[in-house]
């Protein structure tokens, strides 16, 4: 007799076609805001250019999921999203599995150049490259994405499927900046979003994965 697999199962899942459609729709919006709509949040300057920027991003990123889970799904987007569930325990891994990722790219850049010699980030790095990104793109591929496509499919089927949609995200930045071909790049962001994702499911708290995600953004932005 085969093994019976168990999975979670949760039926209160959105519709197939609305969440495909929910995702056609962020990429196509995320994708003009940074080929097109970009060189006019340029006009302006310093922390201004920073600020919207960022608030963009959690216009785009934050709130329509959280529409989305308050009114299709009848959830608490908090809870939904495991940002008050296992708080202590997500807090604890997140910073320990940071300082581990931490100390790996130190060595790891040591070893193949020199380290920088001051370590500084622009206000712009501080809100949008570590808390901003950290956040929001947990919240939309960790905390919904994943979750809705594991309602489906078996959670590693589920993490690699969300690994690349993430990829996928950074595509319009990749194309704007011209290194879309630095494919050892795409497969770097895929296994990263893995390990994002196994924490997440590890922990069963968004937190863990957001303060991940934010230390590797930033050690990635004081070493690069």
């Amino acid at each position: 007799m085969l093994p019976v697999v168990s999975h979670e199962v949760d039926d209160n899942k959105i519709n197939v076609k609305i969440l495909i459609g929910f995702l056609f729709s962020f990429y196509v919006v995320w994708t003009l805001k940074e080929l097109w709509f970009v060189q006019f949040i340029y006009l302006f300057e310093g922390a201004t250019t920073s600020l919207l920027n960022g608030s963009i991003k959690v216009f785009v990123w934050a709130v329509p999921v959280c529409i989305i889970i308050k009114f299709q799904l009848n959830s608490n987007p908090f809870t939904y999203l495991k940002l008050n569930v296992n708080v202590k325990k997500g807090l604890l891994l997140g910073i320990g599995s940071s300082f581990l990722m931490g100390l790996y790219l130190v060595i790891n850049t040591m070893i193949n150049k020199e380290l920088p010699s001051s370590f500084s980030l622009t206000f712009n790095e501080v809100l949008n490259t570590v808390l901003l990104a950290g956040l929001l793109e947990e919240l939309m591929f960790r905390g919904f994405i994943l979750q809705e496509i594991h309602k489906r499919l078996d959670f590693w089927k589920s993490n690699m499927l969300t690994a690349l949609l993430f990829v996928a995200i950074h595509y319009p930045v990749w194309i704007r900046l011209g290194t879309f071909f630095h494919f050892e790049t795409h497969l770097y962001i895929f296994l990263v979003g893995l390990l994002f994702g196994y924490v997440y499911k590890r922990t069963g708290s968004l937190w863990a994965a957001i303060i991940l995600h934010s230390a590797h953004n930033f050690f990635l932005a004081i070493l690069l």
